[in-house]
């Protein structure tokens, strides 16, 4: 095993990630037998079987198992290392993994990304924008923002903020169908529902005093906050949304708020989320301040956020 490098240790944890060797041949832009007989000297330098290959998978020995778990603690030592060395230095670059739902990259990241940009040239940011939780060991994933979520295997964390959910639509929207004066009158509007997140589709009030819940089944539906407020934009009914952003819309005349007398907001709270073997590395610490920034609407007004200790998870 004298031979191997870490790219071969990374080429097997990619590999082992993909159950593909095409798959892997795209990300790296080289031919699907380079990457076989990558493979292939991996196991010679083994002198073991590591993986069970058929014309359309592949999958793990119980020696490949092994193998990949010593292959990803070496990548992290080395990347530990590598960091570490980088804080000597005045200079913080390198690539930094960002994961990140559609709503708050579109609404939150993505227009004050050249501002970390201009600060930090030699830093390349890479956004991982999907609304699942990742795995941030297995992914590579640096910094994991989840609204109300605690991704698994995280022992870091910052909070960024909060926000509450209230009702909003377009001003065409209710130029055409009106604005409804009671939760009762909701029964009589195109309703938004998210397809993918049922507690998003529990409206609560309260009236008079007394709490009220609507459970919403919506004229349309879809899978996405992001395209929740894509429709409200597109004057396709009532959504319920994140406040923070909608009030930002209902500001820029693009929204209008709806019951909010009776709507309760509730409070979820936002974390950047850090792998403990990371959290102190420059280039992480530099893009916290960068996300600082990016939130500070949703932070509240008491003072400097914390950081929360979190027993890892695996």
């Amino acid at each position: 095993m004298d031979n191997l490098t870490l790219d071969d240790f990374a080429l097997f944890v990619q590999i082992a990630s993909a159950h593909s060797f095409s798959t892997v041949a795209r990300e790296r832009n080289v031919a699907a037998s380079h990457v076989s007989r990558g493979m292939a000297r991996i196991e010679a330098a083994c002198g073991l079987r590591l993986a069970h290959r058929t014309t359309h998978s592949l999958s793990l020995t119980e020696e490949g198992e092994m193998f990949l778990e010593h292959a990803r603690r070496i990548l992290g030592e080395y990347a530990q290392l590598r960091d570490g060395f980088g804080g000597r230095s005045l200079h913080i670059g390198g690539t930094v993994r960002i994961s990140v739902s559609q709503l708050l990259a579109e609404y939150v990241l993505i227009p004050k990304l050249h501002l970390l940009g201009a600060q930090y040239p030699g830093l390349t940011v890479e956004l991982q924008v999907e609304d699942r939780v990742v795995d941030m060991a297995d992914e590579s994933i640096d910094i994991a923002i989840r609204a109300g979520v605690d991704p698994a295997q995280a022992s870091v964390a910052r909070s960024l903020g909060s926000h509450g959910r209230a009702l909003y639509a377009s001003p065409g929207y209710v130029r055409t169908y009106g604005a409804p004066i009671s939760v009762q009158d909701l029964a009589a509007h195109r309703l938004i529902s998210n397809a993918s997140t049922p507690s998003h589709n529990q409206w609560d009030f309260r009236v008079n005093g007394e709490p009220t819940m609507l459970m919403v089944k919506g004229k349309v539906q879809v899978n996405s906050s992001a395209a929740v407020i894509s429709l409200a934009l597109g004057g396709a009914g009532i959504a319920r949304m994140n406040d923070v952003i909608g009030q930002a819309l209902v500001d820029q005349g693009k929204l209008l708020p709806v019951l909010p007398q009776v709507v309760e907001r509730g409070s979820h709270s936002i974390f950047a989320v850090i792998l403990s073997t990371r959290h102190r590395a420059p280039k992480v610490l530099a893009t916290m301040d960068y996300l600082q920034t990016c939130f500070s609407s949703f932070a509240k007004p008491s003072g400097e956020p914390g950081m929360l200790l979190r027993p890892d998870r695996g």
